[in-house]
C-alpha cells in the first residue's frame, strides 16, 4: 500500500505546477492579443473574440485580475475591451467606472462602443447614466453612429422621451447615414410604423444599411406574429402558415409561381418547399432547403465528377448557347466539340429535334445532360462552316482536375487550385509530385476564386505543406461533435520546406481562407493579393425527417478560427484574410471595355488567326500563344492589322487579345488548357520576383521575367 500512496501524493504535488503552467502560457496568449489591440485598434473587437473564449476556458479564471489591471491602460481601445470582460466574469462596478471615463473620449468610435454596450447590459448605475446624459448633451459633433447609439442608450434604459425626439428629429436630416440609423433604432425600439416607409426604402439598398434593414423588418414582423399568438388570434404557428397558403392559392394571379428561373406549380408541395427555403435563409446567407436533385449537383460540384458530356457553356450575345471550352478528357472534344461552337439543336428521348436556340441556359443543359452512357446527339454550326455539323456524344462521368499545375521558368512550380473537393488533396499530391519530378525549387499556390469546399480536404491539403503538430485551425458551435472545441493540427508533410508564396483575392473564401490563414499565421507562405472574401463559418448536411430523403437542410454548424484565435468571417470577425503584399487589379476604364468588345465583335483577330495560324506557321504561333514577351513586333503583320482596325485600343491592348484569341485555339488543337498566363498576371510575376528575393536571387536574370517584369 506504501508504494501506491506514494504515487497518489506526487501527483497531488504536480497538479499545481501543471496549472500554474498552463495559467503562465494563457496569460502570455493574452497579453500578445492585448498588445495587438493597443497597436491596431480598429480590429479590436475580433481580438476580444480571442480573449473572450480564453477566459471562458477551465483555466480562464486567471486572467480576470490582469483584465482589471489594463483598465488603466493608455489605450482607450483596450480599456473598452478589458471593461467589457472585467463586466462578464469579474467586478461590474470596475466595468461602469470605465465605462464613465470612456464617455469622455474624443473618439467617436469609442463612445458609440460603450453605448451599445450599455444599451446590451442596462446597468442600475446612476453616476454611469450622468455620465452618459452628459455625453449625449454634448454630442453634435460626434459621428452618425455615435450619435445614434447614444440615443437609444437613454431610451432603453431611462425611457428618455428627449432622447427619443431627437431620434425624430434626425429622421429630417439631409446626412443619409444618421437618417438610416436613426430609422433602424425607432424600428427596433417600439416605433416600427412611424419609419416604415424609411425601412422599406433602405432594404432596396445594398451593403450594411440594407442588409441591416430587410433583418429588421422581418423581426417587427416575428414580433407582431408573436403579439398575434399571445392575443389568441393565431393559436398555433402552423395554423398561420396553412392560412396563408390558402390565401395565395385563392387570390394569386397565376397558376405557378418562378422559382430559379423556372416555373412552379401553385400546390402546397411547392408553397411549402419555399417557405423551408425562406426560414433556413433567415438563419444566415449560407444555410438553404434543398430537394435531392439540387444536393446532387452540388455533390457533383464538389467532387468534381460529372455524368456529362464534358464542356463548359455560356450564352453569347446572340442568345445561343456556345462552347466556352470543353473539358480536354471528356466526350464532347473526343466527338470533336470545340471553343465557341454554338449548341443550336439537340434529339429528345423521342428521337424529335429539340431547338436549342429558343432555350435559356439552364433549359438547355439540362437536355444535354441525361443518364450515363447514354448518347447526346447535338447539332452545332461553327464559325466558317456553311452547314450545321451533327455530333453524338457518348455521355460519361468526367473528373474535372482541381489542382492545375504548370512549371513557370526559373523552376518556379505553379499550381491553381479550383475547389477543395473529394478528390483535391489526391490532385494537389499529384500535382506537387509532378513538379518535383521537374525540379522544382519553389512554388506559387494560386487560391484565386476557390470558393472553398470539404474541411477534410483543407486539412489534407495544409498537412502538405506544415510540419508535425502545427496548428491549421480550431472550430466550434453548439451541436453534435462541434459542441466542444476541435483542435486541427498538422501531421506534417513533405513539401513543408519548400519555398512557396499564396495568392487569394476577394473570391477567395471559406476553405481557402483556411489554408491560406494558416499558412500565414504560421509564417509558412507569404501572402499575396486581395483581401479574401470573409467566410468564417461551415455548414453540414441534414435529411429532413418526413421527406422520404427527397428534402436536405444545409445549416451552419461551426465557425472556425485562425491560429492566431481570430474569426475571418466578414459580419463577424476580421473581414477576410489579408494578404502581406496588396496587388490591385489592373481595370479597364469604361471606354476601353466598351473598344474590346468591338474589337471582339468585329472578326478581325480571328480572320487573322484564319490566316497566320495555319500550315507551317502554326508551330511558331503557338510559341506565341505561351509567351511573347509583351512584343507586338514578334507576330507577323502586326502593324498591317492594327492599321485596319478602327479602335482607339493602343497596340499592347490588341496584341493581348489577339493573344487571348489564339491561346483558346491552341487549346482546342493541343487537347490541355493553358493553366496560368504569367507574362500578363501581376499577381504571379510579383509572386516570383518575391520567392527569388527569399533565396537572395534577382528574377530579372530569367530572361523571360526580365522581359515582362516593370
Amino acid at each position: 500500500m506504501k508504494p501506491i500512496r506514494l504515487v497518489v501524493l506526487l501527483a497531488l504535488l504536480l497538479v499545481p505546477a501543471v496549472l500554474s503552467a498552463q495559467e503562465d502560457k494563457l496569460g502570455e496568449e493574452a497579453e500578445r492579443l492585448i498588445e495587438r489591440i493597443a497597436k491596431r485598434p480598429e480590429k479590436a473587437w475580433d481580438y476580444a473574440f480571442a480573449l473572450r473564449r480564453l477566459a471562458g476556458s477551465e483555466e480562464g479564471g486567471s486572467l480576470i485580475a490582469k483584465f482589471e489591471k489594463q483598465l488603466d491602460h493608455e489605450s482607450e481601445s483596450v480599456r473598452m475591451v478589458c471593461s467589457h470582460l472585467v463586466l462578464q466574469f469579474g467586478n461590474p462596478e470596475l466595468a461602469y467606472q470605465t465605462w464613465g471615463d470612456l464617455l469622455e473620449s474624443e473618439d467617436s468610435t469609442i463612445i458609440e462602443s460603450v453605448a451599445m454596450m450599455i444599451t446590451a447590459e442596462g446597468p442600475e448605475d446612476e453616476e454611469l447614466l450622468d455620465h452618459l446624459r452628459t455625453a449625449w448633451e454634448s454630442s453634435s459633433g460626434l459621428t452618425a453612429g455615435a450619435r445614434t447609439a447614444l440615443c437609444e442608450a437613454l431610451l432603453v434604459n431611462q425611457k428618455d422621451e428627449l432622447a427619443l425626439e431627437q431620434l425624430r428629429e434626425f429622421l429630417s436630416s439631409s446626412d443619409h447615414e444618421l437618417v438610416g440609423r436613426a430609422s433602424l433604432v425607432l424600428s427596433e425600439r417600439g416605433h416600427p410604423a412611424e419609419v416604415a416607409a424609411r425601412i422599406d426604402s433602405l432594404a432596396l439598398e445594398p451593403g450594411d444599411f440594407g442588409r441591416l434593414a430587410r433583418i429588421g423588418r422581418e423581426v417587427v414582423k416575428i414580433d407582431q406574429a408573436v403579439e398575434d399568438h399571445k392575443s389568441g388570434k393565431f393559436k398555433r404557428k402552423d395554423y398561420l402558415i396553412e392560412t396563408e397558403i390558402r390565401a395565395v392559392k385563392k387570390h394569386y394571379a397565376d397558376d405557378f409561381f418562378i422559382y430559379a428561373e423556372k416555373p412552379q406549380p401553385l400546390n402546397n408541395e411547392a408553397l411549402v418547399d419555399n417557405a423551408c427555403r425562406a426560414m433556413a435563409m433567415a438563419t444566415d446567407r449560407y444555410a438553404a432547403f434543398m430537394t435531392r436533385k439540387e444536393i446532387d449537383e452540388m455533390n457533383q460540384d464538389q467532387e468534381g465528377n460529372y455524368v456529362g458530356i464534358g464542356a463548359h457553356v455560356a450564352v453569347g450575345d446572340d442568345g445561343l448557347i456556345y462552347i466556352t471550352q470543353p473539358i480536354y478528357e471528356g466526350p464532347a472534344y473526343a466527338a470533336g466539340l470545340r471553343t465557341g461552337d454554338k449548341l443550336v439543336g439537340i434529339l429528345g428521348p423521342d428521337g424529335k429535334r429539340i431547338d436549342l436556340t429558343k432555350l435559356t441556359l439552364e433549359e438547355g443543359v439540362s437536355h444535354v445532360r441525361g443518364p450515363e452512357n447514354s448518347t447526346a446527339v447535338i447539332f452545332v454550326k461553327r464559325r466558317g462552316v456553311e452547314n450545321e455539323l451533327k455530333f453524338e456524344i457518348p455521355r460519361k462521368v468526367v473528373h474535372v482536375d482541381t489542382a492545375l499545375e504548370e512549371m513557370l521558368p526559373g523552376q518556379v512550380g505553379y499550381v491553381r487550385l479550383t475547389r477543395f473537393g473529394g478528390n483535391s488533396s489526391k490532385d494537389m499530391k499529384e500535382s506537387l509530385d509532378n513538379l518535383r519530378r521537374q525540379g522544382m525549387k519553389s512554388l506559387v499556390l494560386d487560391l484565386r476564386d476557390n470558393p472553398g469546399g470539404q474541411l477534410s480536404a483543407v486539412i489534407e491539403i495544409a498537412d502538405m505543406f506544415l510540419t508535425r503538430d502545427t496548428l491549421i485551425s480550431s472550430t466550434g458551435g453548439r451541436f453534435d461533435q462541434w459542441r466542444k472545441k476541435q483542435v486541427f493540427r498538422s501531421r506534417g508533410g513533405e513539401y513543408n520546406d519548400l519555398p512557396m508564396v499564396c495568392l487569394i483575392d476577394e473570391n477567395s473564401a471559406s476553405g481557402a481562407e483556411m489554408l491560406s490563414g494558416a499558412l500565414k499565421d504560421n509564417n509558412r507562405a507569404q501572402i499575396l493579393g486581395r483581401a479574401s472574401f470573409g467566410k468564417g463559418i461551415g455548414q453540414s448536411f441534414f435529411t429532413v425527417e418526413n421527406s422520404g430523403g427527397s428534402r436536405v437542410l444545409k445549416c451552419t454548424v461551426f465557425r472556425y478560427f485562425l491560429p492566431s484565435g481570430i474569426s475571418i468571417d466578414r459580419y463577424e470577425g476580421e473581414g477576410g484574410v489579408t494578404p502581406q503584399i496588396e496587388i490591385q487589379p489592373n481595370l479597364l476604364k469604361p471606354w476601353e471595355v466598351y473598344a474590346i468588345d468591338k474589337l471582339r465583335d468585329s472578326g478581325k483577330l480571328q480572320d487573322y488567326l484564319d490566316q497566320h495560324y495555319a500550315g507551317a506557321k502554326k508551330a511558331e504561333m503557338m510559341k506565341l500563344a505561351s509567351f511573347d514577351g509583351l512584343n507586338a513586333g514578334l507576330w507577323p503583320e502586326f502593324d498591317k492589322l492594327y492599321a485596319s482596325l478602327d479602335t482607339q485600343l493602343a497596340k499592347d491592348d490588341v496584341r493581348r487579345e489577339l493573344r487571348y484569341a489564339l491561346r483558346a485555339r491552341v487549346q482546342d488543337d493541343r487537347g490541355a488548357e493553358f493553366t496560368q498566363n504569367y507574362q500578363e498576371d501581376p499577381g504571379i510575376l510579383r509572386s516570383v520576383k518575391e520567392l527569388f528575393q527569399k533565396t537572395g536571387q534577382d528574377a530579372a536574370t530569367i530572361p523571360e521575367y526580365k522581359a515582362v517584369m516593370k
